[in-house]
């Protein structure tokens, strides 16, 4: 699983996909055109070098025997001009000398011509053939072509594919608590139905959350009213048998109820967090002042006194449930917490927080006791818990409060066992809960 989600994350979005194949296109297409016509201007080149060199040949027979009214008539002819000299910046391509002849084939910018010598007379003539020697027979008007349609399917594709941008954004939107989202309608009939889909989607879920939230709400409300008259009638009732049972009753109700409170607000996002920075030694101490530890229970390990950027209330409830969890379950011996610097984390669930960073600042909590029947995911969700567990107090919704509360600061968390080395002791294995915090940012927010 996890090798598929690295392969996953070294895949690039779809429009940076369409957008480098449409760039890789363009310079293949432009590569194509590059050499094309290199390749046929040095087919050009080639093709007029051997008419200039034939003309000059044919030329210097008549110059030889004198017959210039014939030559100038046959060069005209052929749209040469004659000219007194060979131009300065000239590139000599051919030459060929005998006893009493020389031939001289030239080329200046696009102009091929030749310089004929005889008995100290000299005959020189030249033609402009850049319309000849840039002639591509159609080549790139068929590329050109080729490119608009790149170009024509490229737009295409971005708007059949502009939807599913909006989609997208949508589902964020979406994630982050905005149920009532609407997306607009495309023309397009299979997007269209998508489109209406997500909207149907939206609609419904929208309307199953106002009503979950409008139950769970007023239901916690109204019950903290009968609760609190009802442990302050059962204070002022007489001692009998029956009364230490009822108030624990009572008390498990009122647990349960600000345990559902605590989690629907948590479910409303990061606006309610009253973010600020405070050593974690403070954020161990907020905690214990609400739980009922005895000390020979207990033992604190502070290696690094490192700073927190978050809301002290919540995390405090966040630690609270994590202790409050390693009490139920330990078997025996002391719960450890543990503050400290570490390296190269392993089998770590990060909410925001980057896996790659090499140091970690890590609030760890460790308990002795069985491993556990289920993945550690099974309990965050809320009222999750084992068959073996029914008489022990609690709801299953300590770990989801937790995990809420560090998604909403985007930490991380970490879960690791270690078996007991002693294998007639099997209840002395170690369950260790981390919070971690990034260390380049000391727990700063992210937003």
């Amino acid at each position: 699983m996890k090798d598929k989600f690295k392969i996953s994350n070294l895949i690039p979005p779809l429009f940076v996909q369409i957008y480098a194949l449409f760039i890789a296109s363009l310079c293949v297409s432009g590569v194509i055109v590059y050499f094309a016509n290199v390749n046929n201007l040095k087919k050009n080149e080639q093709a007029i070098l051997s008419k200039t060199t034939l003309l000059a040949q044919q030329s210097l027979l008549e110059f030889i025997s004198g017959n210039t009214k014939h030559l100038d008539k046959m060069i005209k002819s052929k749209h040469y001009q004659i000219v007194r000299q060979m131009p300065k910046d000239a590139v000599i391509l051919l030459e060929n000398q005998e006893s009493f002849t020389k031939v001289r084939i030239f080329r200046f910018q696009s102009h091929y011509g030749f310089c004929l010598e005889y008995l100290g007379m000299t005959f020189i003539a030249l033609k402009d053939y850049e319309t000849e020697l840039f002639m591509d027979d159609g080549l790139n008007l068929w590329i050109f072509l080729d490119f608009l349609i790149q170009l024509l399917t490229f737009s295409i594709v971005l708007v059949l594919l502009h939807p599913l941008k909006v989609l997208k954004n949508a589902l964020q939107e979406f994630t982050k608590g905005n149920y009532k989202i609407k997306i607009p309608i495309p023309q397009e009939p299979q997007q269209a139905q998508l489109a209406w889909s997500f909207n149907e989607m939206s609609a419904k879920i929208s309307k199953l959350m106002m009503t979950r939230e409008f139950v769970l709400r007023n239901i916690g409300h109204e019950l903290k009213t009968p609760i609190s008259k009802a442990k302050l009638a059962l204070e002022m009732m007489p001692e009998n048998p029956q009364k230490s049972l009822v108030m624990k009753c009572v008390g498990n109700l009122d647990n349960l109820t600000s345990q559902i409170l605590t989690f629907e607000k948590i479910q409303e996002g990061g606006d309610l967090l009253v973010w600020s920075k405070f050593d974690v030694e403070t954020l161990i101490v907020e905690t214990l002042q609400h739980l009922f530890l005895e000390e020979e229970e207990l033992d604190i390990q502070i290696e690094e006194n490192f700073k927190i950027y978050g809301d002290l209330q919540f995390l405090s409830i966040a630690l609270k449930n994590l202790i409050e969890n390693a009490k139920k379950y330990k078997s025996s011996g002391t719960i450890l917490i543990q503050a400290r610097v570490e390296e190269k984390l392993e089998n770590i669930v990060t909410w925001g927080l980057s896996p790659k960073e090499k140091e970690f600042l890590c609030l760890n909590i460790y308990n002795f006791g069985v491993p556990l029947k289920q993945s550690i995911y099974y309990y965050f969700e809320p009222f999750s818990r084992e068959d073996t567990h029914h008489l022990i107090q609690g709801y299953g919704l300590g770990l989801g409060i937790f995990k809420g509360i560090l998604e909403l600061h985007h930490l991380g968390f970490g879960y690791v066992y270690k078996e007991s080395e002693q294998q007639e002791n099997p209840l002395k294995g170690v369950h260790c809960f981390k919070i971690i915090f990034p260390k380049e940012h000391h727990g700063s927010h992210r937003d």
